[in-house]
């Protein structure tokens, strides 16, 4: 995950934490506000009816003429009613209705007819009173009120994602500088990160993957170490024993028994000395940390190769398809890589052996059985052989999928019709 998707990742989730914590506040408000409201409301109802019943009445209470409280057009929420001790309506607001609001109902508040009624009797019994307001408009007041908790996160949300997107890029900014410098990093290069402003956050990260890097660079070190010093020890050997054999087969009869163990012993030696050849290979590619980059042109180095590596009984023939192939990288890494290809061709293939160039390819082709597609990513690991008794240590072609990775290009394996060809192939330029 890249640092841009981390910072999306991290502003969509703090979005919609506020969004939810906002909705979920407004949706307690609203309860709190319709609790709380109800409340005042039904104290308001109350208090409105014990008025009622201490007005003074001025008309005849044997009159049945119904007063009506006539103040001009206006939007009444709240009517009243207010009845004699005989249950004769004597006082009403000018939108209440002639018939009993409370028709059969107890003293206190309650909910008919669409209304939220308050009851109340004086203690002497001579007067009723009855107000009552809609239900609806208390709906319509918390819908109001909730809206107006609501409506302001549709503005403050796209401010909130500016201002979170700019904190956050700038919050951000030593975690992607962190993140380019490691992309940046050669495969091998464990030195320490030089980040220079990485943040109270980010600095105890940089001192951890500083500490992974040295102690993975030390283990790295003794390999190394270990396995040039080992390559190097057993050459001497090896030489030695290689020149006691040649001596002694001077002595013995061609055709001999002893003869045909002596061969047998010197193919081993061979093979050990290709070993001891490997594990110096290893620890130079290993060993060198950054490759060198330098400008390296593919026609000489397969001339330079095909000079070194062939011999008068093996000639390594050259099949050129550029006049210059000029890329970027380490030549002495690229041709430790053809010493390995062109030894596994000489020793798994048939000859002849040749380098064969193109302006972004360079790659050994024999006449041999070739390696299937399917299994060269298998022995391109370290150690991984394709079974054959005479298969060596399979250290060749991880050693040169490893110069290829460090070089940006790919190893391939084809086959074309009677030769196959392993090449090391660079993307366009």
């Amino acid at each position: 995950m890249t640092s841009g998707s981390i910072e999306r990742a991290i502003r969509w989730r703090l979005l919609g934490a506020l969004a939810a914590l906002w909705l979920s506040a407004s949706a307690l408000a609203a309860l709190a506000l319709w609790h709380e409201t109800g409340e005042v409301l039904d104290s308001a109802l109350t208090e409105t009816a014990q008025r009622l019943l201490v007005l003074p009445m001025q008309h005849n209470s044997e009159e049945d003429d119904v007063l009506v409280a006539e103040v001009g057009e206006h939007e009444e929420y709240v009517i009243y009613q207010l009845f004699d001790a005989r249950g004769r309506l004597r006082l009403r607001s000018h939108q209440a209705p002639d018939t009993p609001l409370a028709a059969g109902l107890a003293d206190g508040m309650h909910e008919a007819g669409g209304r939220r009624l308050a009851v109340v009797t004086r203690d002497d019994g001579r007067r009723r009173a009855v107000v009552a307001e809609p239900v609806s408009h208390r709906y319509a007041t918390l819908r109001s009120s909730v809206l107006a908790l609501v409506l302001p996160l549709l503005v403050l949300l796209p401010i909130a994602a500016t201002l979170l997107s700019l904190g956050l890029r700038r919050g951000l900014a030593p975690l992607r500088a962190l993140g380019a410098e490691l992309d940046a990093r050669e495969p091998h290069q464990l030195t320490p990160l030089t980040l220079i402003d990485a943040g109270s956050e980010l600095e105890p990260v940089r001192r951890s993957i500083n500490a992974l890097f040295d102690r993975v660079g030390r283990l790295l070190q003794a390999e190394q170490a270990f396995a040039a010093q080992a390559a190097h020890e057993l050459r001497t050997p090896l030489a030695a024993a290689r020149a006691q054999a040649q001596r002694l087969g001077a002595l013995l009869q061609p055709g001999s028994a002893e003869r045909d163990k002596l061969a047998r012993l010197q193919s081993q030696l061979d093979r050990l000395e290709r070993l001891a050849l490997r594990l110096l290979d290893t620890a130079r590619v290993r060993g060198a940390g950054s490759l060198r980059r330098e400008p390296v042109d593919l026609v000489e180095l397969a001339r330079l190769a095909a000079d070194e590596l062939g011999t008068q009984a093996e000639p390594v023939h050259l099949d050129l398809h550029a006049a210059h192939a000029p890329i970027e990288g380490d030549p002495d890494m690229i041709l430790i890589a053809l010493r390995n290809l062109i030894d596994n061709a000489r020793r798994h293939g048939r000859p002849p052996v040749s380098l064969h160039v193109t302006d972004r390819s360079i790659g050994v082709r024999d006449h041999g059985e070739g390696i299937r597609p399917d299994d060269l990513q298998r022995l391109m690991q370290p150690f991984v052989r394709d079974g054959a008794p005479d298969a060596g240590h399979g250290l060749g072609l991880s050693l040169v999928a490893e110069i290829a990775r460090a070089h940006g290009a790919e190893l391939d394996a084809t086959r074309l019709g009677s030769e196959r060809e392993v090449r090391l192939v660079w993307p366009p330029a």
